[in-house]
């Protein structure tokens, strides 16, 4: 087990590897996998966007339970299949492991508050709900923009909004 001192280091490495993780899986695996109808990934693109769309970023199945096969369940179930893929880092470094936990945690609540309450979304989080209701092909990141603007993939997000407010208010 590394020494507390060393584990209290990896932190800054957790919150990059996270927003990494995000982006990459966002781009790659729901956008790129997941457009295909007939891949397990579908979910994301085809319903959850759909819903998006038409509900200004709102998502009602984010706003039932995490035990139902939609949208918000199966993203619960990756999250948590993602974190038992890190779990031996528990064994090498608690304080690490905890920081990744915490960083999912982080995640799900953003993402869920985002799709629950898309004013809330438009005001911390404005990338991410343009991602949703506008062109859907940039802003791969949810919790926070940096690596997009870094990697060139963060689009302007103003007029995505102003049609999202005019094509159904944001509720």
């Amino acid at each position: 087990m590394l020494p507390t001192s060393l584990q209290l280091l990896t932190l800054p490495l957790v919150y990059v590897w996270g927003v990494f993780l995000e982006w990459f899986i966002h781009r790659y695996v729901f956008h790129g996998l997941g457009k295909s109808r007939d891949s397990r990934f579908a979910f994301h693109y085809h319903d959850h966007h759909r819903a998006c769309r038409k509900l200004a970023g709102a998502d009602p199945a984010f706003d039932g339970s995490l035990l139902r096969w939609n949208a918000y369940g199966r993203e619960a179930l990756g999250l948590s299949v993602l974190l038992l893929l890190q779990l031996p880092v528990l064994f090498v470094s608690p304080i690490t492991f905890a920081g990744l936990v915490l960083f999912g945690v982080r995640y799900h609540r953003v993402h869920k508050r985002c799709h629950v309450d898309p004013e809330w979304g438009w005001a911390n989080v404005p990338w991410h709900m343009a991602h949703h209701v506008g062109r859907g092909d940039g802003n791969w990141c949810v919790t926070t923009g940096w690596l997009d603007r870094l990697l060139g993939t963060q689009h302007p997000w103003e007029a995505a909004r102003q049609r999202a407010l005019v094509d159904g208010g944001v509720r």
